[in-house]
């Protein structure tokens, strides 16, 4: 399966439009902080291909990265997000993600570097 027929299924799946022009910020351009849980929960329970699993792994960066922003980060959200920080460390391929949003950490805009 390419990577854009991965991405439309993820995003049928998510009920996201798909739009080719944005498969390389995909997860950024489709954050939403009141969907990180759900966004969590979809990356630990549907088995994903490597290069789909950066997206949607990027995808949830991004949104908690907004749900900081908006006051929105707590509780079982956070836990959540944690965990998968953690566990994403024994994933290679997600290091770039990892290192993108600690690159451009800072308090104002990018917080959830710190976290990474």
């Amino acid at each position: 399966m390419s990577a854009e027929e991965s991405l439309k299924k993820v995003c049928k799946a998510l009920k996201i439009e798909f739009d080719p022009g944005d498969m390389q910020d995909w997860g950024i351009v489709n954050s939403d902080p009141t969907r990180v849980a759900e966004f969590i929960k979809y990356y630990k329970s549907v088995d994903l291909d490597e290069e789909t699993k950066f997206h949607v792994f990027e995808l949830v960066v991004a949104s908690y990265n907004d749900a900081i922003l908006g006051r929105l980060a707590k509780g079982q959200a956070k836990a959540d997000f944690l965990e998968l920080v953690k566990e994403s460390h024994s994933v290679p391929g997600l290091k770039i993600v990892r290192d993108y949003w600690k690159e451009i950490y800072n308090k104002e805009n990018f917080p959830v570097g710190k976290l990474l």
